[in-house]
């Protein structure tokens, strides 16, 4: 793999990718583009594929031999055997950028043995990127001019905040909030949710109902470089590559600290 010597140089790399597409899709948003359902009813758009275009070429020329998984691509879902592989959704938040609204966002991970590890997400309408190797990163613009590390923050007192989705979070993701004893819940569209909680915005954030793995891999990964991660409902860390149900995920929550089971394991 012709890949920079660290987790780190990689997640920047593809920090510097997400960005670029995030300008094709900010163009769009502007110009205005078309868009059509697809058979499980959301949205894909011109600017979906564009943005992949983007993406598609810089992995290509980065990473040559690293099999690239996107969400738009649906050819790209068999490569099921490949020991490393980069998940990709070109545009998280289909609905609210067509909206015009400025929660979306671009996100890749690259996938090793199962689990997330290098990842970047960018939010175009900010400019803002956030990114993870072995440690997590933000830039405040597009220029990368303003480059901070994200540090692990202490636990919260009195009382944790969950972030959930406006569009998606059904009666089950707020119940399961009530039965964590939430003391408030906020919401965000899109994978924003995960800078949320890298950034102690929020602790929390539980999803009941269907997501893909391209959804959550970056987030992920940058929830793990800051001693947290995505967890299934037993407390176990997700991991990646099609199973039983193919690129969905299971229940899951996300936090920006691993329950105690799982950091003593």
């Amino acid at each position: 793999m012709a890949a920079p010597a660290s987790r780190n140089d990689i997640a920047r790399r593809l920090a510097g990718i997400a960005a670029e597409a995030g300008l094709e899709l900010s163009r769009l948003q502007v110009c205005g583009c078309a868009s059509v359902l697809k058979s499980d009813g959301s949205p894909v758009s011109d600017a979906d594929i564009a943005a992949e275009a983007v993406i598609s070429k810089r992995l290509a020329a980065a990473f040559p031999d690293v099999p690239v998984i996107s969400e738009e691509n649906a050819e790209s879902h068999a490569h099921a055997g490949a020991e490393r592989f980069f998940l990709v959704d070109p545009l998280d938040g289909t609905k609210a950028f067509l909206a015009g609204g400025p929660d979306y966002c671009v996100l890749i991970a690259l996938i090793s043995n199962h689990r997330p590890i290098a990842s970047a997400l960018h939010a175009p309408a900010t400019g803002q990127s956030w990114w993870a190797g072995e440690r997590a990163w933000k830039a405040a613009d597009l220029a990368f001019s303003n480059v901070m590390p994200i540090l692990r923050q202490p636990a919260r007192t009195g009382g944790q905040i969950a972030v959930v989705s406006s569009v998606h979070a059904g009666e089950a993701s707020r119940a399961l909030c009530q039965k964590l004893k939430i003391a408030d819940v906020k919401c965000e569209n899109s994978a924003l949710k995960f800078a949320r909680l890298a950034e102690a915005e929020a602790d929390i954030y539980p999803r009941i109902g269907r997501t893909m793995q391209w959804d959550i891999a970056a987030g992920d990964g940058l929830l793990r470089a800051l001693g947290g991660g995505v967890f299934d409902l037993e407390g176990r860390p997700l991991t990646y590559g099609p199973g039983a149900d193919g690129w969905a995920n299971p229940d899951f929550i996300a936090l920006r600290a691993a329950p105690a089971a799982v950091s003593d394991a």
